[in-house]
């Protein structure tokens, strides 16, 4: 048993470890975007603006406001193509698909930063639930809950995919697992220490 919580531990604090480093990096560097190199008609600029918006609201209703719009054009004259259409509406186009782009982006990082606290907690649950049962005799069943409950917290607090947009949610995503990072290395080596001092009585 003790060859394998060492194991475990070595392995568990190199990943959180080089997690925490790379978060730290990220959240006070700033994700850095690659120069544009877009096909033609990719509403790069469109893309830029909508970024720039703070207020989600706001991006919601400039989105319904020009999906309307788009609407409005296909029943004047249902004959055209949306091909035709974005010849001839380009900038419409172009804003409503940024829009959609960015609200998708910011919904899909919101949602990120609820999973990753519902997850967290029910790693922690593990983990408390493990500990009890070790520390009482059952050593192998409190692993057993104990390896998942860590498993969780490393797992959602890697690194994540962004398309470079929801600046601000991402920055809040980012801190949040900072968070869960450094309260992950302090559950591990306070668990360490517990077995420890438990071995040696």
């Amino acid at each position: 048993m003790k060859a394998f919580q060492t194991t475990l531990l070595i392995l568990f604090a190199a990943i959180l470890t080089t997690q925490a480093i790379r978060h730290v990096h990220l959240y006070v560097i700033g994700y850095e975007e690659p120069f544009p190199v877009t096909a033609p008609g990719f509403p790069a600029e469109a893309r830029a603006q909508a970024r720039m918006e703070e207020s989600t609201d706001e991006l919601m209703a400039e989105y319904e406001a020009t999906r309307e719009q788009l609407e409005q054009l296909i029943q004047e004259d249902p004959a055209k193509t949306t091909y035709t259409l974005q010849q001839e509406h380009p900038e419409l186009f172009a804003r409503h698909s940024a829009l959609a782009i960015e609200v998708n982006e910011r919904h899909r990082i919101t949602s990120e930063i609820r999973d990753l606290w519902i997850f967290s907690i029910a790693g922690i649950i593990l983990l408390g639930v493990g500990a009890r049962l070790y520390v009482t005799g059952h050593e192998w069943v409190g692993m057993s809950l104990i390896v998942p409950g860590f498993l969780e917290l490393m797992w959602w607090s890697s690194p994540s995919f962004t398309m470079g947009g929801a600046v601000q949610e991402f920055d809040v995503l980012l801190l949040n697992k900072i968070v869960v990072t450094i309260v992950s290395i302090a559950l591990l080596y306070l668990f360490w220490s517990a077995a420890r001092r438990r071995d040696r009585t």
